[in-house]
């Protein structure tokens, strides 16, 4: 491994803005291109010209068992004053990289890049494929081009290089995103027995929806289902009785919670509270969850190459947030894990770092796993 080949590319990566929104993946798709094309592995672009999905092979184009992947994309920086570094000049202070994306997943990026260069330089049998999507912060709509594509067709295992401290991680918990309207009449704020209060319908909704969990199939690894209420929006001045009321709901969804059936479960709900003249839950955005068994190849694989490089035994758990994992397994058949350098507490957050320690050990754990799909 050549670690100052790595840190250079990272510095260039953190350096160039990919915020999403708007999303402007494009420059850091030239950085990554540039620098693997420099070494002799050429890139595959899909998707829009200027959101560009990147596959990049050992092997000149061809696929074979295993592909590692990760995201160009970041979270807005926020407000500047609340770095303490700059977030587009990456700075290395006590052993750890700072700025945006540096954990989430400039970083991770930077050792699948390492990874396939020196795995390229070995000359295996059989290719290791690199994936860098865009869009994945705002719903997966990169891996989404890249399933349709058809290009991944036949890759049984996957890699996600998300920060999870090298833990292994064998699955994630899934989205499903909801608005709840309610709508009511109007009348002046003096007189709200003239009125319907849209706010009250709502709040109670709410109240109802929320009380306890919609059913699903007990998991140790998965956990329970989450709910949030991220969003509530609803009338127009103090002394007008509101008219209409819309919140928008986060549900972190486990094993036997599908779209459509939590919707008509939701909706049932309120028909039964008696509120379903005047509220209603619409679908806005939804993920499945995806689990890779514990017994599968490639969970035992990541295991003990955690353990034989860091010297520690992982933990294996699953993530509550999503990944791109939540596009390339159900619809592509790819059986993830999802292990990385860095911690998830770090990301989406001001003075953002990667510790370099973990990042130099992900590059001898993920070319571990590829040796073994290599020969």
């Amino acid at each position: 491994m050549k670690k100052s080949r790595m840190l250079t590319l990272l510095k260039e990566l953190v350096a160039t803005n990919s915020e999403n929104p708007p999303g402007h993946e494009l420059e850091v798709a030239k950085v990554l291109c540039n620098h693997l094309e420099a070494y002799g592995i050429k890139c595959t672009s899909i998707g829009p010209a200027t959101r560009p999905n990147l596959i990049f092979s050992s092997h000149d184009g061809q696929k074979g068992d295993i592909i590692m992947h990760g995201h160009m994309d970041t979270v807005p920086s926020g407000p500047i004053q609340n770095w303490s570094h700059d977030p587009f000049s990456p700075a290395i202070v006590n052993g750890r990289l700072y700025g945006l994306g540096a954990c989430d997943m400039k970083g991770a990026v930077a050792a699948l890049a390492e990874t396939l260069i020196i795995y390229t330089e070995e000359r295996h049998k059989k290719p290791l494929i690199f994936l860098a999507t865009s869009d994945e912060e705002s719903g997966c709509s990169g891996a989404e081009e890249v399933a349709k594509s058809g290009l991944l067709n036949g890759i049984t295992f996957g890699v996600c290089a998300e920060p999870t401290n090298l833990q292994v991680l064998v699955g994630e918990k899934g989205m499903f995103w909801s608005k709840v309207i309610a709508k009511g009449k109007s009348a002046h704020g003096s007189r709200p027995e003239d009125g319907i209060n849209a706010i009250q319908a709502c709040i109670e909704a709410i109240h109802h929806l929320t009380e306890e969990p919609f059913p699903y199939e007990p998991d140790d690894l998965f956990g329970t289902p989450t709910m949030n209420i991220g969003v509530i929006e609803g009338g127009i001045k103090i002394n007008v009785v509101p008219d209409r009321c819309e919140a928008q709901l986060d549900m972190r969804t486990v094993k036997a919670q599908e779209p459509d059936t939590l919707l008509k479960a939701m909706n049932a709900r309120l028909d039964q509270a008696g509120l379903s003249d005047r509220v209603r839950v619409d679908y806005i955005h939804g993920k499945p969850a995806v689990f890779t068994p514990t017994d599968s190849k490639i969970v035992g694989l990541t295991k003990t190459a955690v353990e034989h490089i860091t010297g520690k035994s992982p933990l294996v758990g699953t993530a509550t947030y999503g990944t791109d994992c939540s596009v390339l397994q159900p619809k592509i058949g790819i059986l993830n894990v999802i292990c990385g350098p860095g911690s998830i507490k770090q990301v989406h957050q001001p003075n953002e770092y990667i510790s370099l320690e973990e990042l130099y050990q992900s590059v001898n754990v993920y070319l571990e796993i590829a040796r073994h799909f290599g020969d």
